[in-house]
């Protein structure tokens, strides 16, 4: 038998407002029975489910092997161990004076796409992305957890028809009922015809206001009809449809209200019980304000919704028509989170909206983007007159398209203006937050396309795209990069430059990646055009920065910057080159991509696809009189043979290298072949650095360490060093301590860091200069365990003693500088 013990079954959702007893709810496998859509059905364990997978993981009985199963396979999946259920309101009873609680159980009915039909009660529901979760009461008031996923349904209610509901609770008769259905449905379907002879319409202006007319009937359900016609008598009804005539925009709810023809407390009351969805007065609500922002005014307003509070990790959200599970999952899909619906009149949230949205813009997404956008896709950005465009709305806006798209080929790509925005939007964000990375993540089935950003070296959630959406995304980015949109097979490689396509004037590097199920994802790294920093502000401690300034003014040499990808090589490669960036100068750069310009340099893009090589650049650089030559990146032997010789002939070279530290950097040079003296007499210094995270300054929380922390960093500090312990914390408490008391922080989070207490980054630098004995060392080949030490007592600091300083400085905690090094 496998063991399923190690494995996890995602926690099965509750309904809003109730929580699974106890230790019922279990995090292993659980037994359950699955019903196909053949007809078959199978008992055993369910492994692996969630609602954001297209497929489940199961262990039948009397088998020995897991199965991955679809969810397009299965017709429903009952949990077999019953559970207790307790019904919560805290969330919303806490903030509202008045809440009109639900009752624990609700009818519903579901019928299938082979047009089967099940009913019976449930106490609450969840409806998700991938189906509706039901939670069906036994004898012993117990529940049993069942699943449909939404390619068994064709349709489902939950709770009465509020016709029905209107009758049981002695509101309406069912006369009334059938009378204001038939009043509605003349309404819609009186012909354009019939009103012409009506109203003697003859002219072409009448004609147009006649159809205008016709159109603005309302398209009512039965279920909307008899939420809107609460008569209590039949001249009730004539009369408000009377009123409403003269004012369409006045819902007949409405105005039955104002004519007393229907008790408000009690309509409410049968609607919280009946629907299972508590109804909440928000004229005294105390909303929170931060969940508001999740929310844009025009979502709001075009839904007749109102965020209200969080409910643990889930959104409260009042609605004039909870059941409407359109407006629902787009919400959802925006915000990227749980919805936990609510019921309030449409009256008391247009209010709300009114007076709580007045000081906030629109959604949480809102940049300056060109609203006009022409047919090529590109972005007329030089209109002044350039409006408010958001992620959110776009977004919506494409979520909502029921085109059913998957899009392989140029044409069809391009013409989907929607999707183009959001494609441009997500670019044009991304470099305005400093965003180094956006990742692009399909998977199969109906599950949404994940987009990532990485910001400050750390992934974090921005956007979900509809399924049917995902190739068209990747196409439209591999038109842009100029890639071929033909072929998934193998990676491709491109470049956009997205000045031709928006208000932006950014660079990004596109890498495609095919994966299973002839998937494809995109990672694209964000090459802003940027300036150099000052060699003053890299964060670099006094004696490096001094070390490096009488480097850079010595006439020829070779110095190497060394970490890994997106360490900020780079950008201290250019702060050298800005620090020495003088007319008496020559400089040359050979860059793949050049991403950092500044005036004087003589700047060259590397393309291997035409010969145009690192290599072959140095060659050409040293005909062409330099003083200074800057190469990219020494990754292959010729490079790396071309620029020592071009650091002995007269020149300083500088250049970088994918190692951990600067010792191992010697080590990697001599294994490409190197001559161990033409190397040790060329090279000057080597600089390794790493990024941490700085702590946010406007809510980091300063404290006094105890005296078993500080002797951890201490002991931290001395490792792999000969330093005194005594002299090395004297120097600690003359340095950082006020009256010998150190003070450390740590990270809080507030709006400013986004919650996570960090904001930014700073460099940690590890200098080794060739002294005397080091270049000995490199000339007999020595190892990294014996250039370490040598490159200590030199007056080398490693990266995590660097580190330790700029805890000890206040910049960042030692977590940090521990995720970094060794």
């Amino acid at each position: 038998m496998p063991d399923t013990s190690s494995q996890s079954l995602s926690q099965w959702p509750t309904p809003p407002y109730f929580s699974f007893s106890g230790n019922a709810a279990k995090t292993g496998p659980e037994s359950c029975l699955i019903y196909f859509r053949n007809g078959n059905k199978a008992l055993g364990d369910l492994v692996r489910f969630s609602t954001d997978e297209a497929s489940i993981t199961f262990l039948p009985s009397r088998s020995e092997v897991n199965e991955t199963i679809n969810l397009d396979q299965i017709k429903s999946i009952r949990l077999v161990q019953p559970l207790v259920m307790q019904r919560h309101l805290t969330s919303l009873e806490q903030r509202a004076q008045e809440v009109f609680a639900p009752s624990d159980r609700q009818a519903y009915s579901v019928e299938f796409t082979d047009k089967e039909t099940i009913s019976g009660e449930t106490m609450g529901y969840s409806n998700t992305g991938n189906g509706l979760f039901l939670y069906l009461p036994k004898d012993d008031e117990k529940i049993v957890r069942c699943f449909i996923p939404k390619q068994a349904m064709s349709n489902f209610q939950i709770g009465l028809k509020i016709g029905e509901l209107l009758i049981e609770e002695n509101l309406v008769s069912k006369n009334e009922v059938e009378a204001a259905i038939e009043r509605q449905r003349d309404l819609r379907l009186q012909r354009i015809g019939d009103y012409l002879s009506e109203h003697q319409v003859v002219s072409r202006e009448q004609l147009d206001k006649a159809i205008l007319h016709q159109e603005k009937q309302p398209i009512l359900k039965l279920g909307e009809a008899l939420i809107q016609l609460e008569v209590i008598t039949d001249d009730q009804l004539q009369t408000a449809l009377v009123r409403q005539k003269e004012n369409r925009t006045t819902p007949i709810g409405q105005i039955l209200l104002d004519m007393g023809a229907v008790d408000e407390r009690a309509l409410k009351g049968a609607l919280a019980k009946k629907l299972g969805i508590p109804y909440v007065s928000l004229t005294k609500f105390n909303f929170d304000q931060n969940v508001i922002r999740l929310v844009s005014v025009a979502f709001a307003r075009k839904h007749c919704l109102m965020p209200l509070c969080m409910h643990e990790s889930a959104l409260v959200v009042a609605f004039e028509d909870p059941l409407n599970s359109k407006a629902m999952e787009e919400l959802r899909f925006l915000t990227q989170m749980m919805i936990v619906p609510a019921m309030s009149s449409r009256e008391d949230i247009q209010s709300a909206i009114s007076r709580h949205y007045a000081g906030y813009g629109d959604a949480k997404h809102s940049l300056d983007f060109p609203e006009e956008t022409r047919s090529t896709g590109e972005y007329d950005f030089h209109q002044a007159s350039a409006s408010n465009i958001k992620i959110d709305d776009i977004a919506s806006k494409l979520f909502s398209e029921d085109s059913g798209m998957e899009l392989t080929l140029e044409p069809i790509a391009e013409s989907d203006n929607t999707l183009v925005q959001l494609v441009n939007k997500m670019i044009v964000e991304a470099f305005t937050e400093g965003v180094s990375d956006i990742h692009i993540e399909t998977y199969p089935g109906r599950k949404n396309t994940r987009v990532r950003f990485r910001k400050d070296g750390t992934l974090m959630e921005y956007l979900e795209i509809p399924s049917n959406f995902r190739n068209a995304v990747i196409s439209r980015i591999k038109i842009m990069a100029q890639l071929d949109i033909s072929e998934r097979r193998k990676p491709q490689d491109g470049k956009i430059d997205f000045q031709h396509f928006g208000p932006a004037k950014v660079e990004l590097r596109v890498a495609t990646i095919p994966t299973t199920n002839s998937l494809e994802d995109i990672v694209m790294r964000v090459l802003a055009v940027a300036k150099p920093v000052p060699m003053d502000k890299l964060g670099l401690s006094t004696d490096i920065l001094t070390s490096l300034k009488r480097l850079m003014e010595r006439p020829y040499g070779l110095v190497l910057v060394c970490g890994p990808t997106g360490s900020g090589k780079t950008t201290t490669l250019h702060s050298l080159l800005g620090y020495i960036n003088t007319p008496s100068r020559k400089i040359w750069t050979a860059e793949d991509p050049v991403e950092i310009t500044q005036p004087g340099l003589r700047q060259v893009q590397i393309n291997s696809k035409i010969g145009w090589t690192f290599a072959n650049a140095i060659r050409s650089f040293l005909r062409a009189d330099p003083d200074v030559i800057m190469v990219g990146e020494m990754r292959d032997q010729e490079t790396a043979k071309i620029g020592i010789e071009a650091s002995l002939t007269g020149h300083l070279v500088l250049s970088t290298l994918h190692t951990n530290t600067a010792p191992e950097s010697v080590i990697r040079l001599l294994d490409l072949g190197m001559d161990p003296f033409n190397f040790a007499d060329a090279l000057l210094a080597v600089l390794a650095q790493r990024l941490v995270k700085t702590l946010c300054v406007k809510c980091k929380q300063a404290y006094t360490p105890e005296a078993a922390e500080m002797d951890e960093l201490l002991a931290e500090y001395l490792e792999g060093s000969n330093l005194d312990a005594a002299s090395t914390m004297s120097h600690w408490r003359a340095e950082y301590a006020k009256k010998s008391t150190f003070t450390l922080y740590r990270a809080a989070g507030c709006d400013h860091c986004g919650r996570t207490g960090y904001q930014g980054r700073l460099g940690l630098h590890e200098l080794m200069t060739v002294a005397p004995e080091v270049k000995h060392l490199i000339q007999t080949r020595a190892p990294v365990s014996e250039l370490l030490p040598a490159a200590i007592i030199s007056g080398m600091r490693t990266l995590k003693q660097d580190g330790i300083v700029k805890v000890l400085q206040g910049h960042t905690d030692i977590a940090q500088v521990r995720s970094v090094s060794v």
